[in-house]
């Protein structure tokens, strides 16, 4: 039996697009997922509370858009 040490070597070894699959694999028991239909869309008025640390938001302004 594997230990955990050695499956993570395992996972260095992959490349890139496999590694990052089995991690996605290994977390989605972790996610839960609601039963019922998503709740209405909030307006953006109502939204308070929310900030965004500065290097965030200049990773996401640095992206490009889906699909270019």
């Amino acid at each position: 039996m594997p230990t955990e040490g050695a499956e993570k070597g395992a996972d260095a070894a992959r490349p890139g697009f496999a590694r990052l699959l089995g991690d996605c694999a290994r977390m989605a028991p972790h996610w839960a997922v609601a039963a019922d239909p998503r709740p209405d869309r909030v307006a953006p008025s109502q939204i308070h509370g929310i900030s965004v640390p500065p290097a965030s938001a200049r990773l996401i302004a640095a992206t490009a858009e889906y699909g270019d």
